[in-house]
């Protein structure tokens, strides 16, 4: 009798151990690195400003939360030097350089454009290797009403309590004038140029941007959300540049639908979510149906497409014949405010996240039939949901949900597989939450995420912040021990051609879509510009592991045409590929290392200088990623030119 005690005790012992060591592995922790409240509430939980950034925590002793302030924010690699940096603003923008693991504000220093914004998308427009800032105003927020009078200066403008510069755009004589849409020009080596990308009277309400090859001809075209107004959803094709160097767009496609009195389009989600091979677009609207558009430019089943070089109509709208309309939430129609695409189930096709002012929507993707799986999968958050990311948190392999929320804190759904979601995750943080993005910005494997939020009006009590930067600790508070990869793509386009289905993807590599093999089951990702009010994810592909060591081999599919077969290309990558690296692959090159590294020891320094002089004197041609390396403004010669931006990267 006592022994059978004994052995049940054992076995109950023994079942809680597993039970203990199951939760550590699916919670996931996160620390918020910018808030100093207990500088000024010394009896608040304790925070951490090890980020860098400005102070979010709103309080009239603490001015930098105002600088917090975003609608828009972007995570890249503006300088490719291997990790993420951050633009954001929304009263001002800001550019903060990623050193490591601590940002550094260099707005200033690098001079770069720093007007406000309500969004802002980053993707290398003009095709010279290095990604190039977009960001947009509204023209109704340029009113009669917010005057700021006789101004002769930009700090007389700033000492007016009802004018700001960079949010109302005055000039000398005290009249507003309309925001410029703004693109600000990388060049490379921390030198940036800012210019118009459209008149702001073109695009009057514009509320969201996103980056796409709609036509595959190998560079950037441009997908506007209009609020208001007959045209809401646009296309604006890539014309190539400017005398003075600065992208021309010119208008493609235009959508208008009225659904109502008031019916607003607020949100895009870019993704291929039928597999042809070019991008299609999902757009939420606020007391309207939403939308699906599904790109001509390809047509038929993947791998056996024709090419449509002047698609009549370029999009179709199908979100009612596929389910996705989501007409359900209000009695009006949708409160569609975010929206994103994610391969939750490993199928190898995208799922559709939609938040709403009311409940959530999963629509899971099953051979392009859709069905909304939320409430069954308990994932609805009926709250007031404003923003969506997709990101494997603890590395699992599987994808996981961060809705960001208004007047409430945001919803962390760990996906554990076979339908099934923990939510003990959940931040505790209270702000007015725009949107969020994920990336892993201190180099550690793990996902972190930004979440761009505004100043919190009627809100719950307790303390308020702006946005936030969550450092994810999983790693260090729990018993994870998954492993992660991290993929940049580069397309080998360098010119803008407008000829057809390039052989060549656009530099960002933006479309193109990778499936990382493993032993027990393949993972998916694609590049994508661009979502939700105006914020974008890393154009860095960031891929959980689980438990496994390396992978069997990648499948990239770049949004380019094979000239043999034409269809699209696809190149697969044997393996091993080794875990907890991060790899660039180059199209029609293969895997790289770092800009400048000529002799590939992972560090810039004088050696690297040498050999470039030397490459540059010699009539040898070095091997493709030799010659790649050291190209360091991508005009595919060796000269001197290349060696000042070497030096510039060491002596920085």
């Amino acid at each position: 009798m006592l022994s059978r005690l004994l052995l049940k005790l054992r076995a109950l012992l023994l079942f809680s151990l597993l039970l203990g060591v199951f939760l550590l592995g699916v919670e996931v922790y996160f620390v918020v690195t910018n808030s100093n409240r207990p500088d000024f509430f010394p009896e608040g939980e304790p925070q951490e400003m090890t980020s860098g950034l400005f102070s979010a925590y709103v309080h009239e002793e603490n001015p930098d939360h105002i600088k917090m302030k975003a609608k828009g924010s972007v995570l890249c690699d503006f300088d490719l030097d291997g990790d993420l940096d951050l633009y954001f603003g929304y009263e001002n923008s800001y550019y903060f350089e990623n050193e490591g693991d601590v940002f550094k504000d260099k707005t200033e220093s690098y001079d770069i454009e720093d007007s406000g914004c309500r969004g802002v998308i980053a993707g290398d427009v003009d095709n010279n290797g290095y990604p190039d800032i977009i960001k947009w105003r509204f023209l109704s927020e340029v009113t009669p009403e917010n005057d700021c009078g006789q101004i002769e200066s930009e700090e007389e403008c700033d000492a007016e309590p009802d004018c700001n510069w960079g949010f109302n755009h005055c000039n000398y004589d005290g009249d507003m004038v309309p925001t410029p849409h703004v693109i600000i020009m990388n060049e490379g080596n921390n030198f940036y140029e800012d210019g118009e990308f459209l008149p702001p009277i073109e695009l009057p309400f514009l509320h969201s941007l996103g980056l796409i090859d709609a036509d595959l001809d190998g560079d950037l075209d441009l997908l506007a959300i209009q609020e208001e107004n007959d045209d809401q959803f646009m296309l604006y094709l890539n014309d190539g540049l400017n005398s003075e160097g600065f992208p021309q767009f010119e208008l493609a496609y235009t959508f208008y639908r009225d659904y109502g009195a008031y019916s607003a389009s607020r949100i895009l989600a870019i993704a291929d979510y039928d597999g042809d091979g070019d991008q299609d677009v999902y757009v939420g609207r606020k007391y309207g149906i939403n939308w699906l558009f599904e790109n001509q430019t390809l047509t038929g089943p993947p791998g056996d497409v024709s090419f449509n070089s002047d698609p009549q109509p370029f999009f179709v709208e199908r979100a009612y014949e596929l389910g996705v309309d989501d007409p359900e939430v209000d009695p009006i129609g949708s409160m569609g405010y975010g929206a994103a695409w994610g391969d939750y189930d490993n199928d190898q096709d995208f799922d559709l996240y939609v938040a709403n002012w009311g409940v959530n929507r999963l629509y899971d993707n099953d051979d392009n039939q859709f069905t909304n799986v939320a409430n069954a999968q308990m994932i609805e958050s009926d709250t007031l949901s404003n923003g969506i990311s997709w990101g494997d948190y603890n590395n699992d392999g599987l994808m996981d949900i961060w809705t960001s929320n208004i007047r409430n804190p945001d919803d962390v759904f760990i996906n554990l597989g076979d339908t099934e979601w923990d939510t003990s995750s959940n931040p505790q943080f209270l702000s007015a939450t725009q949107d969020v993005v994920s990336g892993d910005v201190n180099g550690d494997g793990y996902l972190d995420v930004f979440a761009a939020g505004l100043k919190m009006v009627n809100g719950p009590a307790g303390a308020k912040f702006t946005s936030l930067l969550y450092k994810n600790v999983s790693v260090d508070s729990s018993a994870l021990n998954n492993n992660w990869l991290k993929l940049r793509l580069e397309g080998s386009k360098s010119t803008i051609t407008n000829g057809g289905w390039s052989t060549q993807s656009n530099k960002s590599a933006i479309g193109a879509r990778v499936v990382l093999h493993l032993p027990d089951q393949d993972i998916m990702r694609e590049v994508i510009a661009g979502k939700g009010h105006g914020n974008m994810e890393p154009l860095l592909l960031h891929f959980g592991m689980n438990t496994h060591l390396s992978a069997q081999g990648m499948t990239i599919y770049w949004p380019s045409r094979n000239p043999q077969t034409n269809q699209r290309k696809v190149t697969y990558v044997d393996g091993p590929i080794d875990a907890n690296l991060s790899y660039t692959f180059v199209e029609d090159i293969g895997f790289v290392g770092m800009k400048g590294d000529a002799n590939e020891d992972d560090v810039v320094n004088v050696q690297d200088v040498v050999i470039t002089v030397n490459l540059l004197l010699s009539d040898d041609t070095p091997e493709p990623e030799i010659f790649w390396a050291v190209d360091m403004n991508y005009d595919n010669i060796i000269n001197v030119l290349d060696v000042v931006r070497i030096l510039n990267i060491i002596l920085q």
